[in-house]
C-alpha cells in the first residue's frame, strides 16, 4: 500500500494522471543555489543576491542549469563530480548567447521560409496553374487524418484569429495557393513543397524538401525558446547524415571535408544549423531581410568572447568556432 506521505498525484503522456512515489521534488529560488553550490558552481562574477533575482523573476533554474553540461567536472579527488571553476555567471553568458544565435536563427528560418512560399506561388503561375486546382489537388493528397485537421484548424482561425481569420474567412470555399502558403504553418508548407516538386516533375528540388526539415526543426526551438548551445556535447553525437544539399554548399565554399568538419557534423543541431545556413544563402541570398543581417552581424563578436574567454576544453567551443566560418563565409 502506498504510503500517503510520499504519494504524488502526476500525470504523464502514457498513463494520464496517476499516484506515483519517489518524484523529484519542487524547489524555491533558494534551495536551488544550494543545489548549485553543492554541484561546484560559485557565485564571485554573479552574487548570490542576483542569482537569486533571477532564479525568481527572470529566468528558470531548468533553463540555465541546461548549460552545465558544456562545462568540464572534476573526475576524482575530494571534489569528484563537481564543477571545475564554473560560475553562475558563466550559466548567464552563454544563455544570454544562446539568446542571440536562437534569435538569430528564428529570423534566417522565417527568410528561408518566405523564400519558398514567393517561389512556390511565382512557379505555379509560371506554368499555368490556376491557383485552386493545385490547392485541391494538394488536400486531396493528404492522409485523411491530415486533411481534417488542416480543415478543423482553418475552420478555427477564421473565427479566432485576430491576425489571418478575416483573410481565411474570405476565401474559406474557394482557397487559392497564395492565401493557403501565407495562413499554413511550416510543416504543411513542406508538405505542399514536396507535393509540388513531384507534380513538376522537379527530381533536383526533393533533396532541398528533407534540407527544410532541419531548418523547421531550428525554427521551432528558437520560436518557443529552446535551448541550442546545451546541445553541443559529445553525448549528443548521431547518425544521422548531414542533408547532401549542405554538404555541397560547404564544399562550393571551401569548407571541405576534412577530420574537424566530420567531428563537427556528428552533432545532430550541428548538422541542422549549418543547413539553416545552407538554405538561406542558397535560397534568400542577396534577398535576405536586414533585421537577419545585422543579427548576423551582432551575433559574431558574441561568439568570439565566448571563444576566448572558453578555450578548446570547452565543448561549446568547436562548434562555436565552426559555426562561425559557416556563418563568415555564408557573409561572402
Amino acid at each position: 500500500m502506498m504510503d500517503d506521505a510520499k504519494k504524488l498525484t502526476a500525470w504523464g503522456m502514457d498513463d494520464g494522471v496517476h499516484d506515483v512515489l519517489s518524484l523529484k521534488p519542487i524547489t524555491t529560488p533558494e534551495q536551488q543555489i544550494e543545489l548549485l553550490r553543492g554541484k561546484g558552481v560559485t557565485f564571485e562574477r554573479c552574487a548570490e543576491e542576483r542569482a537569486l533575482e533571477i532564479l525568481s523573476s527572470v529566468e528558470t533554474y531548468l533553463h540555465l542549469s541546461a548549460y552545465r553540461v558544456l562545462f568540464q567536472r572534476h573526475e576524482d579527488g575530494p571534489d569528484a563530480g563537481k564543477f571545475v571553476s564554473l560560475d553562475f555567471g558563466d550559466l548567464l553568458d552563454v544563455s544570454s548567447l544562446d539568446d542571440v544565435l536562437r534569435e538569430t536563427f528564428r529570423l534566417m528560418a522565417k527568410d528561408v521560409e518566405r523564400a519558398v512560399r514567393a517561389w512556390l506561388v511565382s512557379e505555379a503561375a509560371g506554368r499555368g496553374e490556376d491557383g485552386y486546382g493545385i490547392v485541391a489537388d494538394f488536400v486531396s493528397s493528404l492522409p485523411r487524418g491530415f486533411r481534417e485537421g488542416l480543415r478543423r484548424d482553418l475552420v478555427s482561425r477564421s473565427q479566432a484569429d485576430e491576425y489571418a481569420g478575416s483573410l481565411i474567412d474570405h476565401y474559406r470555399d474557394a482557397m487559392p495557393v497564395w492565401v493557403l502558403l501565407e495562413v499554413v504553418p511550416f510543416g504543411t508548407l513542406l508538405a505542399f513543397y514536396l507535393f509540388c516538386v513531384e507534380r513538376w516533375e522537379e527530381a533536383g528540388r526533393r533533396e532541398i524538401h528533407y534540407a527544410l526539415k532541419d531548418v523547421k526543426a531550428v525554427r521551432n526551438c528558437a520560436s518557443h525558446a529552446g535551448c541550442l548551445c546545451n546541445g553541443f556535447v559529445p553525448e549528443r553525437e548521431t547518425r544521422h547524415t548531414t542533408s547532401g544539399v549542405a554538404l555541397e554548399w560547404l564544399n562550393a565554399h571551401g569548407i571541405h571535408n576534412s577530420k574537424g568538419r566530420r567531428a563537427r557534423l556528428r552533432n545532430r543541431r550541428a548538422q541542422q544549423l549549418v543547413t539553416t545556413v545552407a538554405l538561406h544563402d542558397m535560397l534568400a541570398g542577396k534577398h535576405a531581410a536586414p533585421a537577419t543581417l545585422d543579427a548576423v552581424a551582432g551575433l559574431r563578436p558574441l561568439m568570439d568572447d565566448a571563444i576566448a574567454r572558453y578555450g578548446t576544453q570547452n565543448p561549446l567551443v568547436s562548434h562555436l568556432v565552426f559555426l562561425a566560418r559557416v556563418l563568415d563565409v555564408a557573409r561572402g
